[in-house]
């Protein structure tokens, strides 16, 4: 397994970076989705009386493909930090560690899925205005990514989830921080 990302992540959580939150607080476990990592969980975090989402990081016997993943976990890791404070983008809370040794990124759970399940389940009963909160909200959240230079590189209505009725961001790991060098290069790029 890589050793730069691994460590990265554990002096990351070592430092008080990351918030670590112990696997055994979070109980009644069910599966509600898979991706790239691995499985997704909704949990109860007992502490808080709150349901949350369990990401998890899995592997494969392929090591190449273990520091692909391990580096985009990190990375989401690292974008979602910085931007999970807006409204519109999905809570981080910190990561976990499995008791078979998998980590696992706490998230705030959205209670509506994902906004492609929402519109096929309510489109005839929302409001004309109720339509263009949404796309106002979801662009709002894209905002506050661009302003911190980050672009999503990923987003369609299966990685915006709704929770009471708003829209969050989610899945950033595909994203990429933005530099001064390839947000002139992209611009140069435009006026070919």
């Amino acid at each position: 397994m890589a050793k730069i990302p691994a460590e990265w992540l554990e002096r990351a959580i070592s430092d008080g970076h990351i918030n670590y939150l112990e696997y055994n607080k979070f109980i009644n476990p069910t599966e509600i989705g898979s991706g790239g990592f691995g499985k997704v969980f909704k949990y109860e975090w007992k502490d808080y009386e709150l349901i949350v989402a369990l990401k998890c990081l899995k592997f494969d016997t392929d090591l190449n493909l273990n520091e692909k993943i391990i580096n985009d976990f990190i990375n989401e890791l690292k974008l979602l930090r910085r931007v999970d404070y807006h409204q519109n983008i999905i809570r981080f809370y910190g990561v976990t560690k499995d008791n078979n040794g998998n980590y696992n990124m706490v998230l705030q759970y959205a209670n509506e899925g994902n906004l492609r399940e929402y519109l096929k389940e309510n489109f005839s009963r929302l409001q004309w205005a109720d339509k263009l909160s949404l796309a106002k909200e979801i662009a709002l959240g894209l905002l506050c990514l661009h302003d911190n230079n980050i672009i999503h590189r990923d987003l369609h209505s299966k990685n915006i989830l709704i929770n009471q009725g708003q829209p969050k961001i989610a899945d950033f790991g595909l994203s990429k921080q933005m530099n001064e060098k390839s947000i002139t290069s992209s611009m140069e790029c435009q006026h070919i």
